[in-house]
Formats: structure tokens, sequence, C-alpha cells
């Protein structure tokens, strides 16, 4: 059975936006350009704007799986009644273990960029464990203090990069987007696939639904930072391709970065240094609403304590951060992530919604026949 939230521990329907916020937009936005342009070349924003279609489908599902079983908020009651007992709890902890992993692949791709842009020689262990702490302290407050940190990353994040990105509008090539529709569907669904390991986040609303009040208010707010995020997506990457030549984007590995670099201003004089260091917040957001809803799994599906469990996922995240330390070793702990989350969102979350529908239409029939 899932346990009954408190009052107290719950959020309000609108603040929703900001824990989702912070899962889906995180690193990647300074990086994504190249990747999704692979194969559909210019034409990748059409396949950013079906992969933002296609993320409004499965949060749609999202929120009829978990409003459709009355007492199964939340998504381990939910295998533990789909799959049963034993099997539903495999399930959850490979939830579990994947959310540990987004975890780690924000906290190393952030420390990373740190590394490259800021202090290529610093012994990065001692700040490994300040920012683990933090997270520590973070998640030890509950949802409600994550998401209050949410907030103030989703502020300071909006109000730097997009008028740090807008900077560029001098100095852009509109007709680098021509011409238009010159690839097949193939390369643009190629690219659309590639464009879904930027969203990856939002499934954390499987956890923090049953603390929402009135969770079913909450919807539209969840669609609105779909669109909000998508459009800023969008707006990101249709200004690095009139800022770069196509050959200059398939070399450049922080194109955001490096669209921002060009200014210097008094004071600061580079404004990517200040981009990397205002960007600290964002990740420690994100980082703390993947590993909050990892210590909640372990919570309802294994009864562990979450203050244990927290200490034993940050444990794990330095042991790991501390091996694993060169950039294609880290690539690869990324793409096998986004391989995952790609399988889980638009594999599982369709066979569950179908099981949950499929469940319920039995439920319904079966009724009137017990009466």
């Amino acid at each position: 059975m899932s346990q009954v939230t408190s009052e107290q521990y719950t959020i309000s329907p609108y603040l929703i936006i900001f824990p989702l916020y912070v899962g889906m937009v995180g690193v990647g936005i300074l990086t994504y350009q190249r990747r999704v342009m692979e194969h559909a070349g210019y034409n990748s924003w059409v396949s950013l704007i079906i992969t933002g279609l296609s993320m409004h489908l499965l949060l749609w599902m999202l929120y009829k799986i978990l409003s459709s079983i009355e007492d199964s908020r939340d998504i381990v009651a939910i295998n533990h009644k789909l799959f049963g007992k034993w099997l539903g709890n495999l399930i959850n902890l490979a939830i579990v273990l994947y959310f540990v992993l987004g975890a780690f692949v924000k906290f190393k791709v952030y420390v990373e960029m740190i590394q490259v842009w800021l202090f290529p020689s610093m012994n990065f262990l001692p700040v490994s464990i300040v920012i683990l702490l933090i997270v520590y302290y973070a998640v030890s407050g509950g949802l409600r203090s994550v998401t209050g940190i949410a907030v103030w990353a989703t502020m300071i994040s909006c109000l730097s990069i997009v008028p740090q990105v807008s900077l560029t509008f001098p100095y852009l090539h509109p007709m680098n987007l021509l011409p238009l529709f010159n690839h097949s569907a193939t390369d643009i669904l190629l690219s659309s696939k590639d464009m879904g390991f930027e969203y990856l986040g939002f499934e954390t609303l499987l956890f923090i639904y049953p603390f929402v009040k009135t969770p079913e208010k909450s919807q539209k707010w969840a669609h609105l930072i779909m669109i909000l995020v998508t459009l800023l997506y969008l707006m990101i990457l249709i200004l690095a391709f009139m800022f770069f030549t196509e050959e200059q984007l398939l070399h450049t590995i922080w194109p955001t970065l490096n669209m921002i670099g060009i200014f210097e201003v008094p004071l600061l004089q580079r404004l990517e240094y200040m981009a990397v260091s205002l960007w600290f917040i964002k990740i420690i957001a994100g980082i703390s609403i993947f590993i909050w809803a990892a210590c909640r799994g372990m919570k309802l599906a294994f009864h562990f304590r979450p203050r244990i469990s927290l200490i034993v996922f940050l444990a794990a995240i330095t042991v790991s951060s501390y091996f694993i330390i060169d950039h294609r070793t880290v690539e690869w702990v990324s793409k096998m992530y986004a391989n995952v989350g790609l399988y889980f969102i638009y594999a599982y979350i369709p066979f569950i919604f179908l099981c949950v529908m499929v469940r319920k239409r039995l439920a319904s029939r079966a009724t009137p026949a017990n009466e």
C-alpha cells in the first residue's frame, strides 16, 4: 500500500515546475548542439520540436499512471500491484540505480567542466566532497528543501544563460539555416533520439507526485515547464546554428560556452567563467532531486532509512568520481545513462501505462459482475 503523505511535507501544485526544470536542464544545455546535429545537421531544430512533443505525451502518460490506481500513487506501489513483490522490487531497484547513475553523470560532467574551463590543475577530490556535502544537507531536509533550492537554481540559471546568449545577436548569420528540410525523415528521427537525453529528469515525477497537494492540478504546470524547456533548448540551438558554421559546430565540445566566451565585460572579463560558476547551484539542485528520488525508492521498496541510503549513494558517487577521471570514460558512462534513460522513458513508461489501463479496464468490467 502506498503511504499517505503528511501535508507538512507536501508542495503546492505550481511548485512542480522547479524540480522538473532542474531535473531536465543540466550541463547538457551547454553541449547538446553538437550531438543533436550529427544526423540532421541544421534541420535538427525539427527533431527538437518532435522530441518536445513526445515528452508531452510521456508526461500525460505519467499522470495517467499515477492517478489511475487509487491506493498506489508512486511507482514503487504501482510496480508491486502490477508485478508482485519480488519482480516489482527488482524493477524498483533498477529504477533507484538509474536515478543514482543520473546523479553521478550530472556531478561528474560538471566537475569535468570546471576542470576544463576554470581550474585544470586543481585536486578535485576535496571540491567533490564539498559539493556532495551540500547535496547531503539539501536532501536531508526532504523534498521541500530540495524544491527550495530548485527555485533559486531555476531563477539564477534562466536569468543568466538567456541574457548571455542574447549577446550573440549582432554576430548571427540567419542564412546558415538554409536550405530547409534537406535531410531525410530517418536523419530527423535519429537526431530526435539524441535530443531525448536532454529531457531526462522529468521522470522524477514518479516519486514527487504523492508529495504534491491536489496533484491533478499540477499537470498543467508540468506541461507548462515542458513547453518552456523546449523553447529554451530551441532558442539556444538556433542561435548556435546561426553563430557557428556546421563544420565549426561539429568540432566544438562546449558550443554555448564558446558563444558566451567571445565577450569581455568590465570586472567579470570572461562571461563563460561566470556561467560555469552560476551553474553550481543548478547542478546542486539537479543532483539533489535525483538522489532524493533514489532514497525515496529505497525507503518504499526496501524500508531503508533515507539517511542511510543517502550516505551510501553519496559515498558511491565520491568513490566512482575518484576512479573515473578521463574524458572518454566519462563520455562512455554518459552515453550508457542516455541509452538506459531512453529505454526508461520510451519503453518502460508506455508499457506501464498500457498495463495500468488494461488493469483498470478489467476492474471496471468485473465490478458489475460482482454486484
